[in-house]
């Protein structure tokens, strides 16, 4: 056959739309991944995820288009696209409190099986579980792995604990109780200008990863007795004035973490300390320390997953194995970052090699590998976020003094029943 520039030209296009095809390895028996030949099209909410796209577009030579949404369009946004089947990418990102709409959607490809096969063996459970789907397929995976920490000012705790060192800090932070006891101690010993914590907000994860019930279980939502005893805890901590009343992502929240600030700790994870404490307080290098919670606790994570209608799954895969499977490539991640990574074999293999001056030379890297397998994602549901919203406002009219505690449990259930009919509540 005699290929004029037509005929050619007419062969590109199939290809085009059909797809190039690219074969995976592994227990794959014939199955294919396609690549529309299009520059790699990734959704996410902040920046972080620039590095990993350069360092994998060095390695692989794939172009990639980032889309970065403000993180309170994100969702929003996403939807919108998703509902319309239209402009959708091909790699978009879920966080830890709405990754399950995304998960039992259906809008993520299963990573499971063929032509995927993810190898998910050297991977913490919770960065497994969280994006499993009802057959326990793989839907999504993640770099990280986040359990909390209290990272307490050095110069603050030497002066009112009389120690400031990380493991007698922790018995001031030993339990809730002792937790109230040294808030007290330290706002009578300052007459009243340190404060423990910038406000409640620090605090709402812990009775999030101490329940036993999920919220929605059998069709039913459950507010779990654990609820009960925050509710009494942050009402003492308004009424005896021990908190800077600075409210989460707030500005006072932030300037709190700079030099000669008088708020003597934040609860934060992993992420916390790389993306949020050093970025906004960098005066304030060498005073922090790191050490254990009253309960123990986890917050967030971001999850990666594949479009299941996209053209463009071959590049899509090879991104996310490169960043949240390969080891080496997890190794430069940790060392780049100090951030703490889902990849338990290479965590073990680094977690002693980490000395952080932020933190005065504080390894924070090994406290983090000690507690990664007790983060449990198995009772978070795709409803969660807007719960807890329901919670943080019924919690809020408690203690303002709006609410009685019983009234306030009641407008948790009765904003519950109004956005979810189907719900069983009592």
């Amino acid at each position: 056959m005699k290929l004029t520039f037509k005929t050619i030209i007419a062969a590109l296009a199939i290809l085009l739309i059909a797809g190039v095809v690219f074969a995976q390895g592994g227990k794959d028996s014939g199955a294919t991944l396609t690549s529309s030949g299009e520059p790699l099209q990734v959704w996410s909410f902040t920046d972080e995820l620039q590095k990993p796209l350069d360092h994998f577009k060095e390695a692989s030579g794939v172009e990639y288009e980032y889309t970065i949404v403000p993180h309170e369009q994100y969702m929003t946004k996403l939807r919108q696209v998703l509902a319309a089947g239209t402009n959708v990418p091909d790699v978009f990102t879920g966080e830890a409190q709405f990754v399950r709409e995304l998960v039992d959607g259906g809008f993520w490809d299963n990573l499971s099986d063929a032509p995927y096969n993810a190898d998910l063996s050297d991977m913490y459970k919770y960065a497994v579980d969280l994006a499993r789907d009802e057959d326990g397929k793989a839907r999504g995976l993640t770099w990280q792995t986040t359990p909390g920490a209290v990272f307490y000012r050095r110069s603050l705790a030497k002066k009112y604990l009389g120690t400031d060192d990380p493991n007698e800090v922790a018995k001031y932070f030993k339990d809730m109780d002792t937790f109230l006891n040294t808030a007290r101690m330290v706002k009578e010993k300052s007459g009243g200008q340190v404060k423990i914590i910038p406000g409640i907000g620090e605090l709402m994860w812990i009775p999030y990863a101490a329940r036993k019930h999920a919220f929605i279980e059998n069709g039913k939502f459950i507010l779990d007795d654990v609820y009960l005893s925050y509710f009494d805890l942050v009402k003492t901590l308004r009424d005896e004035e021990l908190t800077a009343e600075a409210g989460q992502w707030s500005p006072a929240w932030f300037d709190g973490m700079k030099k000669d600030s008088n708020i003597m700790s934040y609860f934060g994870c992993t992420w916390f300390l790389h993306y949020v404490l050093k970025p906004n307080a960098p005066d304030s290098k060498g005073d922090w320390g790191m050490t254990s919670p009253p309960s123990f606790y986890f917050w967030g994570g971001t999850w990666l997953g594949i479009y299941t209608k996209s053209n463009n799954k071959a590049p899509a895969w090879e991104f996310i194995k490169h960043f949240t499977l390969d080891p080496e490539t997890m190794t430069w991640w940790a060392k780049e970052t100090g951030d703490f990574i889902s990849n338990k074999t290479v965590v073990m293999k680094i977690k002693d090699t980490f000395s952080d001056p932020y933190l005065a030379g504080q390894n924070h890297y090994e406290y983090f590998a000690k507690l990664a397998d007790k983060v449990d994602g198995s009772l978070v549901t795709g409803k969660d976020q807007e719960i807890l919203n329901f919670i943080g406002q019924a919690v809020g009219d408690y203690i303002d003094g709006n609410l009685t505690k019983e009234e306030a449990i009641k407008s948790i259930k009765d904003n519950v029943k109004n956005a979810y009919p189907d719900l069983i509540v009592e």
